[in-house]
């Protein structure tokens, strides 16, 4: 579906609640970060790895990342109507709740058994973030607003990869492993409030916005058909073709993004030899890049309302960057080459959801999110510990990159027949 109206001008609207979505989902996604990086940064802690007896096998410690995207992805394909049938309030809400207690209960065993059944858990309860925000930013955004409001929520996503490795690494210092999953579980209290106080599944339903910006928010997604009432769930995008070539680029995506995250923390102590303050330091770096480049490319993806060629262009330069990263013998060079490959994977990811967000209808986005992502994070899922195989086999992380290389090359051809169309 072409989407022309993005480029309809409209009127500024009085009121700016739309804008409080935005922080919403910024800070849902950060926590979320917050919660699924803390083992990522952990296992390259020898205090942890030995509580767990997991110390001298890497694939082992990749199974921690695996158990909760593997769950992550799976429930992904069966939440998007549970989304629709009780709303993105109440799913969004009581889905961030789940987490705070499980980041309790994480932090009191020492038992692998038990942290692969919370990692699983956490991945299910996690669910419900990706089509909640698809569905309120199809529904509080015009076309020609939502790189930029997907943006917020990926800004948020990475401002906690920033915020992550050295708040984290902080509190193992001073309170051991355990206390920093008891820290996430007070701070993961907040954002539970913050949804109850200002998420509404619709902005017709909220009773503080203006007259002027409900009208805006009409007016610019009036040529999808939005409406008020409760629409009937609807399947149809799984015959679209586009909606397939889309999936496939998030597949390489997502794996993109999860091979590197989970497994930089690693990098920067075990192949770099950064120490604990140093990996702090520079873990944030890449993350920022990522901020910076979506920060500058969003309202260009929305202004030439033609997104697939930035997908295509990020794949290339993601690859280019992750090989500079293998081949370099400075580890100054190194940390600069991921700085771009966060940069690129960062730019395409947006890129998808607004693309998919574009595509299908509003009765259809939670679903189609949830397929989207159920496909790309069961996909990802066995990323990490791929990883983690080559990485025994070899003693080096520079097998693993290649497989991702190998990986965003091939998926290269989905993003090409969509680079035509107004998505």
């Amino acid at each position: 579906m072409s989407l022309e109206a993005g480029k309809v001008e409209l009127k500024k609207p009085t009121g700016n609640l739309r804008v409080w979505i935005m922080v919403i989902l910024f800070l849902a996604y950060m926590f979320a970060f917050f919660d699924r990086s803390n083992v990522s940064v952990l296992i390259a802690d020898g205090g942890f790895t030995d509580a767990l007896g997991i110390t001298a096998d890497k694939s082992a410690q990749g199974l921690l990342l695996t158990a909760f995207l593997l769950f992550y992805g799976l429930t992904c394909f069966f939440i998007g109507p549970v989304v629709e049938r009780f709303g993105t309030r109440r799913a969004l809400a009581y889905g961030l709740l789940s987490w705070a207690i499980l980041m309790a209960v994480l932090g009191s065993t020492s038992m692998m058994a038990i942290f692969l059944v919370c990692r699983a858990l956490l991945g299910i309860g996690e669910s419900v973030l990706g089509p909640s925000a698809a569905k309120l930013i199809k529904t509080w955004f015009p076309v020609h607003e939502r790189a930029k409001a997907n943006g917020a929520w990926f800004i948020g996503l990475m401002f906690s990869q920033v915020a992550a490795v050295p708040l984290i690494s902080w509190w193992v210092t001073l309170t051991g492993w355990r206390g920093s999953f008891y820290i996430l579980a007070l701070l993961g209290i907040i954002p539970v409030v913050i949804t109850f106080m200002f998420v509404y599944d619709h902005p017709a339903k909220h009773p503080k916005i203006a007259k002027e910006e409900l009208e805006y928010i009409t007016a610019g997604t009036s040529a999808e058909q939005q409406n008020t009432t409760k629409a009937v769930v609807s399947f149809e995008f799984l015959k679209n073709s586009s909606f397939w070539l889309i999936v496939t680029m998030y597949c390489a995506s997502n794996a993109g993004f999860w091979g590197l995250t989970g497994w930089l923390p690693t990098y920067l102590k075990a192949t770099l030899g950064f120490t604990w303050a140093q990996m702090g330091g520079w873990g944030a770096v890449p993350a920022l890049c990522g901020v910076a480049a979506v920060m500058g490319f969003a309202p260009v993806m929305d202004r030439l309302n033609r997104r697939a060629a930035f997908v295509l262009l990020s794949f290339l330069g993601f690859i280019a960057a992750l090989y500079v990263t293998i081949v370099t013998t400075s580890s100054i060079v190194a940390v600069v080459a991921i700085c771009f490959a966060y940069s690129f994977i960062s730019v395409s990811t947006v890129a998808i959801w607004t693309m998919l967000q574009n595509l299908v209808q509003s009765n259809q986005v939670a679903s189609a999110t949830g397929v989207l992502n159920g496909t790309a994070y069961v996909f990802a899922a066995f990323v990490p510990y791929i990883i983690g195989v080559l990485y025994n086999a070899t003693s080096s992380l520079s097998a693993g990159f290649y497989f991702l290389i190998a990986l965003m090359a091939m998926s290269i051809v989905a993003a090409y027949p969509l680079c035509k169309q107004h998505l």
